[in-house]
């Protein structure tokens, strides 16, 4: 009935770290509230703003519109097209 067991080790790890980790955001909501945060920790907010501003940085590239070529069947851009060499190639 007490002898150990890998199941019921492994269970009193996992509330012993429960715990542990309750009592840590425990404290520090009571340090927040009070004012108190330690010396380069952010808020949630900091932490979604800087998420946010690291997804919006990179531009995204312009989408050209491509079409067949009759002569080599390859889809190239209508803007920026050039000759392929071939002797029909409308480019």
């Amino acid at each position: 009935m007490f002898g150990f067991s890998l199941g019921k080790l492994i269970v009193l790890a996992l509330v012993v770290a429960a715990v542990w980790y309750g009592f840590k955001a425990y404290a520090r909501m009571q340090r927040i509230d009070a004012g108190g945060r330690k010396p380069g920790e952010r808020t949630m907010a900091d932490r979604l703003r800087r998420a946010a501003q690291s997804k919006n940085t990179a531009e995204p590239e312009p989408i050209e519109d491509t079409e067949k070529c009759p002569t080599c069947g390859v889809y190239v851009a209508i803007h920026t097209a050039k000759n392929c060499g071939k002797p029909d190639c409308p480019y």
